[in-house]
């Protein structure tokens, strides 16, 4: 409930600060608020300061501004000073367009705040799966993607964004390894046709990062960050689980950078012990009804309780340790195995694995560490551009058909269920989000549509360099308008609720 809450907030507050673009660009330009609403229909809450009555209402999904004097059907209501049509178009302008710059503006501050929390852009240096057909087209563990298709990419972020976008079915990126420039043609692989291209197989680099107290004996702090192990660089939890597990020994020496306070860090070497963990693996496994081969199974001490679905002889059992027990007294030779309803031949392996008893996360890497006010200023303007310019491509992709809409088009639900995920994932990502959020609002209402910003403002522009629309054509474009945008928006909202609840309920 809380996940969902902080989802509808992000969207509340990207509605927020559009329509308050709207209402001071309109106080500015000498035109009087009479209502500012957030959400549509009755008003669960609304106070009356001076002359504007401020609301929030039962329907949270957008929001208006109402000024004095704005509806041109009324053309024998005489214009006072203050109504909207008692400045001139130019002004009028300015003030459609103001909620469209306060969306942008609000992600250029999100991000800018980020960064003076120590928010980071992901390095571009890269980790390949071995398996993946990344690695089989040449990327390598290191390797420094600069340009995809001949465009920079100096994050991970834009490396994703240059593939998604990709137009062919590879890319060629531009790859820096050991002081040398490569090239590759990497290929782009989709979900399915019209889709985002996806960078499937490769993940930015990573640091080993203590957030809560190591176990008792072993001298590890929140904040620590685990460069090495027995030697041996550590870039994911991963890396940690095979360098412990390489050797069968008692210890492993790590190599700490731990905080000093100052924004600095201080080397820290360490000799921790290591603790076995029971761990039982199920290898070449075939069901012996189809004969068909199913991938290595491994059961370990305290990762859960998948074990209970293994039945020894008929018998499940309710703890690790008694089916740990019962698989090492067990003649496999005549032993009855069955994961679920199917009944299996398996080899039994009774290991253990070391560990240290920590729970790292891994934090990404970025190439950017200490920034000057005026590079954090840079680089928040150089993001918001980014997600400007990454919404408008998105929308000509789609206008072209190379994207399908329905796939790349989300609602308010949708939006709400995305943003209450990112709650889960940490507070810079649900910020990022919102970041992107607010941009993809500003843009999208700057579309030439009438009943839209960008519709008032294609005719208050014709007003100022050539004459007024008649109300009659003003308010059959409004019409038209509103059933296209009602049409879409019922739609793209049934997409949402498919998607969210349907498809993830039942499959």
């Amino acid at each position: 409930m809380l996940s969902i809450l902080a989802g509808i907030l992000l969207l509340g507050v990207c509605v927020f600060f559009h329509e308050l673009g709207h209402f001071l660009i309109g106080k500015l330009m000498g035109v009087k608020p009479r209502v500012f609403s957030i959400g549509y229909g009755r008003a669960l809450f609304f106070r009356r300061r001076k002359s504007t009555i401020y609301q929030i209402t039962a329907i949270p999904l957008g929001g208006y501004v109402q000024f004095y004097g704005d509806d041109p059907s009324n053309q024998k209501r005489k214009v006072r000073k203050g109504d909207f049509f008692s400045v001139g178009p130019w002004r009028r302008m300015a003030l459609a367009f103001g909620g469209p710059l306060f969306s942008i503006l609000l992600g250029f501050i999100v991000v800018f705040v980020l960064l003076q929390t120590g928010y980071r852009p992901m390095d571009n240096i890269v980790r390949v799966d071995t398996k993946s057909a990344l690695y089989k087209a040449g990327l390598r563990d290191g390797d420094r993607i600069v340009a995809v298709d001949g465009n920079s990419t100096p994050s991970f972020d834009r490396v994703i964004y240059e593939v998604g976008f990709a137009k062919a079915e590879t890319a060629e990126a531009t790859i820096e390894r050991g002081g040398q420039v490569l090239n590759f043609h990497l290929p782009v692989q989709r979900s399915e046709p019209g889709t985002p291209g996806l960078f499937t197989g490769a993940r930015p680099l990573s640091r080993l990062t203590m957030t809560e107290p190591g176990p008792a004996g072993v001298d590890l702090k929140p904040g620590d960050e685990i460069l090495k192990a027995n030697g041996q660089t550590l870039y994911s939890i991963e890396d940690l689980i095979r360098v412990l597990n390489a050797q069968n020994a008692e210890t492993s020496e790590l190599d700490i950078n731990r905080p000093d306070g100052k924004g600095g860090f201080t080397a820290v070497h360490m000799t921790v012990p290591l603790k076995k963990v029971p761990r039982v693996v199920l290898r070449n496994i075939v069901d012996m009804q189809t004969e068909k081969s199913i991938p290595e199974i491994f059961f370990e001490e305290g990762a859960g309780k998948d074990f209970q679905n293994v039945f020894i002889n008929g018998e499940s059992f309710s703890t690790f340790k008694e089916f740990h027990a019962a698989l090492a007294a067990a003649d496999l030779a005549t032993t009855k195995l069955r994961i679920g309803p199917v009944e299996v031949k398996a080899e039994v392996a009774l290991t253990h694995r070391s560990q240290i008893g920590i729970r790292p996360a891994e934090k990404h890497l970025s190439g950017m560490t200490q920034l000057s006010f005026l590079q954090q200023v840079t680089l928040s303007a150089g993001e918001t551009v980014f997600i400007t310019k990454s919404t408008f491509v998105g929308l000509w992709r789609i206008i072209q058909g190379k994207l399908s809409f329905n796939k790349s088009v989300s609602g308010p639900v949708k939006m709400v269920a995305i943003a209450a995920k990112t709650v889960e994932l940490g507070w810079q990502t649900y910020f990022l989000l919102m970041a992107q959020i607010t941009i993809i609002l500003g843009v999208m209402n700057l579309l030439p549509i009438p009943v839209l910003d960008g519709g008032h403002i294609v005719f208050y522009f014709i007003e100022a360099v050539y004459k007024p629309l008649s109300f009659k054509v003003q308010a059959t474009a409004t019409r038209i308008g509103m059933a296209v945008m009602l049409a879409m928006g019922i739609y793209v909202i049934g997409l949402d609720i498919v998607d969210v609840f349907v498809n993830r309920v039942f499959g």
